[in-house]
């Protein structure tokens, strides 16, 4: 998310707010339900928490805390050999900061295309499960989205359909040891069509557009929090809300995984 541009909001007392729970095994099965909630919910406040329990994402999650292992093996290592894979290419490769953040972008094109080079040798030991983990977000967020497109009062347009053609859509690992109340983030707004955030600490911060307030986001049992991002919003007519956001440093460290689906491209 270091990528994604930094615009200024009121800043004010920072209270917690609320997220609507939407629960992916009922997406699966289209229950109508659920679908409107999950429409009111991108609509209203533009994320929630994505409920994954289930036995179709009981492999996945095991996956992922598997990676989440790997990834902390590799921010360990010295600064030298991380460097290696920083590429100056946008959503691509290794990134850090002077303030204690680092990230790994792993494209999913690469991805498709068998291409391991992006892995360090700490996620090259489970290369299959950090694929398999990148394919199983992928091919959520894309159901979400169709599901989203064709189930508002007027359909919109979503290019998702595709995953052979994933466009700029990426894992993104990382961790952040920063000391507590250090801004990491200013308020933006993220790129792409849909964002899913896997986090184990408290740390994103939302603008309340009914109060102009900012609002933590707790962690909920580990769900994954789901945003509407640039491109659904302007796909919908702004139907779909694209929420302001900035991320501030707990009292722990972040192990950060995420997911930002961009539409497929031409």
């Amino acid at each position: 998310m270091i990528f994604k541009m930094a615009i200024d909001t009121p800043t004010t007392s920072t209270k917690t707010l609320e997220l609507e729970v939407v629960r992916y095994e009922q997406l699966r099965r289209n229950d109508n339900a659920e679908v409107r909630k999950l429409a009111q919910a991108l609509s209203d406040q533009g994320m929630l928490f994505l409920d994954l329990q289930g036995s179709t994402a009981e492999q996945f999650l095991k996956d992922l805390q598997t990676v989440i292992q790997h990834q902390r093996a590799f921010f360990e290592q010295p600064q030298e050999e991380k460097s290696k894979y920083h590429t100056g290419i946008r959503y691509n490769g290794f990134y850090t900061s002077p303030i204690g953040v680092e990230k790994i972008h792993l494209g999913r094109k690469e991805q498709m295309a068998g291409d391991r080079s992006q892995l360090p040798e700490a996620l090259q030991l489970v290369a299959d499960k950090v694929e398999n983990v990148s394919s199983f977000i992928d091919k959520i967020l894309r159901e979400i989205g169709m599901t989203l497109a064709s189930s508002m009062d007027e359909r919109f347009p979503a290019s998702l359909q595709e995953a052979t053609r994933p466009g700029q859509s990426h894992l993104t690992l990382g961790i952040s040891k920063a000391r507590a109340g250090t801004p990491l983030m200013d308020g933006h707004t993220d790129d792409g069509f849909l964002t899913l955030t896997f986090y184990d600490e408290p740390f994103l911060e939302v603008l309340d557009r009914s109060t102009n307030e900012w609002k933590l986001v707790e962690v909920n049992r580990n769900m994954p929090i789901l945003n509407v991002a640039a491109q659904s919003a302007k796909n919908s007519g702004g139907r779909l809300y694209n929420p302001w956001h900035r991320v501030k440093m707990g009292e722990n460290e972040i192990n950060l995984v995420m997911f930002d689906l961009f539409e497929d491209s031409n």
